[in-house]
């Protein structure tokens, strides 16, 4: 029996328990990709700001940004 990594919604954290996230702090995040029939794995790490829905907004290298959560997921 094989599980569809792609079904799984990055975004939907909320099915799993979630650490208080507070400002500030180093959060990891993990994005999944599919290559050819191959999964392959990105992490970054990055400061935490805040999110919402759809979005966290972080410090990456000093740079604020924002990713999208549908495509990162928090990674504990």
């Amino acid at each position: 029996m094989s599980t569809d990594i792609a079904s799984t919604s990055a975004g939907n954290d909320d099915i799993c328990a979630v650490p208080y996230l507070r400002q500030g702090q180093l959060i990891s995040l993990v994005h999944w990709s599919c290559e050819h029939g191959d999964w392959h794995y990105s992490t970054l790490l990055a400061e935490y700001h805040h999110r919402d829905e759809g979005t966290w907004y972080v410090r990456l290298r000093g740079e604020e940004t924002q990713l999208r959560r549908a495509e990162w997921a928090l990674f504990t």
